[in-house]
């Protein structure tokens, strides 16, 4: 066993030293069920048309960046490969909390496919810069012991009650060009750790239900190139989620399930504003650019439904399609204030910057909290020991 939790922390840990705000893609049933020691991989296409997003006072409106004109899009295409495996520890030293218990791993890389449509697009073209950047995503890692509910792992039938501790971590590796507003990657580290517990309720009432809830905490390092024109936060803020997941078995091998998620983005905050969609006119013979000093916007918040169905193809390989539905949001956006001053005025000897108006700005990035329905299919293989429903 001290082989097998080597071998895990050589696979997670170089990960770590190698080096998107998204919710879960796929709020798996029993994600944090302490199951038989083995490796699950899954497969999963989301479509999202990107189409609406949520305004800074918390209505739906279409569009994602109203500031540059009616009708922009961000439509995303996302592969995605997860792989999740649970794990002795050191058995045979018999360490402390460490070997008594079984562990989780996670890692979830893919591809992403994104493009920008609308006004956005043209402006952009004209501009000789790329609208989009599509390529791989940022990868996001996890680790952390089972605190209840795998002690006996080699001789139970069953897990009632099990509850995970896990350390995450995104290294920012995808695919990321400061000038577009519409990227594969967010470009800065992300960490947190995240508690799930899982639960199989034994009354008579609920027999047969399986239920799954977590809280996270995550934290995001600064951005020392946010993209168009610093749009996008520099600084993203801090974020507190929710998610739950209640599911059944309804016939032979085909489960239900119905997830919910919460998530509050504390206040973002952007540095050094390059340009603006609608800039103030300058005075004449002035120049007038954004106020280099901080802005921030008001947070970030997002609640959605998920429904899913899926089906035991075979023993080991699980097929399974969700569709999820933003039930409120709120997007991040700022006032930024303008500066003017006379042209060459370090020639004149003149520079004396002063206020001239402001522009707004909607905050890209982390700051977008979209409005769309999206869909996604998954593929999952997991080994027939596996203890549970999928």
């Amino acid at each position: 066993m001290i082989r097998t939790a080597a071998v895990a922390l050589i696979i997670v840990l170089p990960a770590l030293a190698r080096a998107q705000t998204h919710p879960d893609l796929s709020l798996d049933s029993g994600r944090y069920l302490a199951r038989y020691p083995g490796l699950i991989v899954g497969a999963t296409v989301l479509q999202d048309p990107r189409d609406q997003s949520f305004s800074a006072s918390g209505a739906r409106q279409s569009g994602v960046v109203p500031s540059y004109g009616v009708g922009n899009e961000f439509p995303l295409t996302r592969f995605q490969l997860g792989f999740d495996w649970q794990f002795p520890a050191f058995e045979a030293a018999k360490l402390p909390f460490v070997s008594s218990r079984l562990w989780q791993a996670r890692a979830a890389l893919g591809y992403a496919e994104t493009s920008t449509k609308g006004p956005l697009r043209d402006r952009q073209a004209a501009a000789g810069d790329p609208p989009a950047k599509a390529g791989i995503s940022d990868v996001e890692l996890a680790i952390g012991p089972f605190l209840v509910g795998s002690g006996d792992w080699r001789t139970r039938s069953r897990t009632p009650f099990s509850a995970v501790l896990l350390a995450e971590l995104r290294l920012p590796i995808g695919a990321h060009d400061p000038r577009a507003p519409n990227n594969a990657g967010d470009s800065v580290f992300a960490y947190g750790a995240r508690l799930g517990v899982h639960w199989q309720p034994s009354l008579a009432l609920l027999n047969g239900f399986r239920l799954d809830a977590g809280v996270r905490g995550r934290w995001y390092g600064a951005d020392q190139e946010p993209a168009f024109n610093a749009q996008a936060p520099t600084q993203a803020g801090r974020d507190l989620s929710f998610d739950a997941t209640l599911a059944r078995k309804l016939w032979k091998s085909v489960h239900a399930q119905v997830s919910y998620t919460w998530r509050d983005g504390a206040a973002n905050e952007y540095r050094n504003l390059r340009a603006t969609a609608n800039p103030p006119d300058a005075p004449p013979l002035n120049d007038t650019f954004p106020d280099p000093a901080a802005v921030r916007d008001g947070g970030t918040r997002e609640q959605r439904l998920q429904i899913g169905l899926g089906v035991f193809v075979t023993q080991r390989l699980w097929l399974g399609a969700a569709w999820s539905h933003p039930l409120s949001g709120r997007s991040g956006s700022a006032t930024v204030p303008y500066l003017a001053q006379l042209q060459d005025c370090e020639a004149l000897n003149a520079c004396n910057p002063r206020p001239n108006g402001s522009d707004g700005i909607d905050g890209l990035g982390s700051a977008r909290t979209f409005a769309s329905d999206s869909f996604q299919l998954q593929l999952r293989w997991q080994p027939r020991s596996s203890q549970g429903g999928p």
